[in-house]
């Protein structure tokens, strides 16, 4: 009597894992639940259809942008101060009245991201090297910051690119062709995304921002305290919250994980760059190869190509422990091919103190000093003379 029972509970347990999928046409149109409703409705109307690759690189996307919906949504909930070392922080929000804070918000941020990221990494690994097309309308995408459920104007992607300063070209019509390439950029920028919040979790924020707070209430309590450099005390309180988080030993399970996340970042930008090159069409590219025309009217040349090929080496060769981070207190001599530096890679591995003080001495670095290769940064600088002094915008492009 029992195996009834048994399989009628591994059944409904497989269907709550696995929901049935359903005919597209007897569900609302995607793009239409993702103006009207958001990201959260789109990703549960997304699972319900039938497998497809289309569907699997959608799926991917929406899970990304709801990993930065959860940030912004803990950030509005604690702050609209900017954090620009944070992923999904750097943007600027309105102020919101209703803020109460709370020391961990950052654990909160990052971990609810880590689960959404989490996820899209999955649907992307179904999409990755397999050959689909799908047209996004960009300007349906929003984000519920203030989790109210109702669209409102600053919500919108395209208010959230503007405070970024990546506001498109006017003649932009709302539309991008995502395809075969894309599905490895878009696994790319989850992977960086997932390293960062990796490396936040495992410093651990939460006990320095609580000291950092309470000590700033008792100021208050006592009189009015006095804004440094006219700037607001908000700077201060954030100077000394990084430097207490840096001290100690981070979670080497954490940043073990992060550095898996950057070198699969490098391939998978690898190969997004490899894949399209060989596109021949031009129809609302997202990152065109130099043949194409992006959907905001930008155009990408050959050198800016083959210098980002550099940086991504430059790049790849630090994560592997190949080249070496160049140490201030050795005279190792301006764009020196060998000498004395910081293996990026053994840290990562096997985190010791990251004290600023002691890294600054010395001490803490001691054990991740080597001698060989040195990273010379020389792509860096060439890719951003060639991108007019906007290589950090570029690179947050081209991942």
């Amino acid at each position: 009597m029992f195996k009834p029972i048994l399989a009628a509970v591994l059944s409904f347990a497989l269907s709550a894992c696995n929901p049935a999928k359903t005919d597209p046409a007897d569900l609302t149109p995607w793009q239409d639940v993702l103006a009207n409703e958001g990201l959260a409705a789109t990703e549960a109307n997304l699972l319900l259809r039938t497998d497809s690759t289309e569907n699997d690189f959608l799926l991917g996307g929406i899970q990304f942008l709801r990993a930065s919906e959860a940030i912004m949504q803990v950030r509005y909930a604690n702050t609209s101060t900017p954090l620009a070392l944070i992923p999904g922080m750097r943007n600027q929000l309105p102020p919101n009245p209703d803020a109460e804070f709370d020391p961990a918000f950052l654990e909160i941020a990052m971990t609810q991201a880590l689960t959404h990221l989490a996820r899209a990494e999955t649907s992307l690994d179904l999409a990755a090297g397999k050959e689909f097309a799908v047209s996004f309308p960009l300007t349906s995408v929003w984000f519920d910051v203030n989790a109210n459920g109702t669209r409102e104007d600053w919500e919108t992607a395209l208010s959230v690119m503007e405070t970024l300063g990546a506001e498109p070209e006017a003649e932009f019509d709302g539309i991008v062709r995502f395809d075969s390439a894309d599905a490895y950029w878009l696994k790319a920028y989850v992977h960086v995304m997932s390293g960062m919040a990796e490396l936040t979790l495992a410093a651990d924020p939460t006990p320095a921002i609580r000291t950092v707070a309470e000590g700033s209430k008792a100021l208050q309590e006592i009189g009015q305290v006095q804004s440094l450099f006219d700037s607001g005390n908000d700077w201060a309180d954030t100077f000394a919250a990084v430097l207490l988080t840096l001290r100690g030993t981070p979670d080497k399970t954490r940043t073990r994980a992060a550095h898996r996340h950057f070198k699969a970042m490098i391939a998978d930008n690898m190969s997004f760059w490899g894949t399209v090159m060989l596109e021949t069409d031009d129809d609302h590219e997202w990152l065109p190869n130099p043949k194409q025309t992006s959907a905001f009217g930008v155009q990408i040349s050959q050198e800016m190509v083959d210098g980002w090929q550099e940086v991504l080496g430059e790049m790849s060769a630090i994560i592997e422990g190949e080249a070496l981070i160049p140490y201030w207190r050795y005279n190792n001599g301006y764009d020196a091919e060998q000498g004395i530096g910081v293996n990026v890679a053994k840290f990562l591995q096997d985190p010791g103190d990251m004290d600023v003080v002691l890294w600054i001495h010395g001490a803490a670095a001691a054990p991740y000093l080597e001698t060989g290769t040195l990273a010379p940064m020389q792509a860096w600088r060439r890719f951003t003379r060639m991108t007019s002094g906007d290589g950090l915008i570029f690179a947050a492009w081209f991942n």
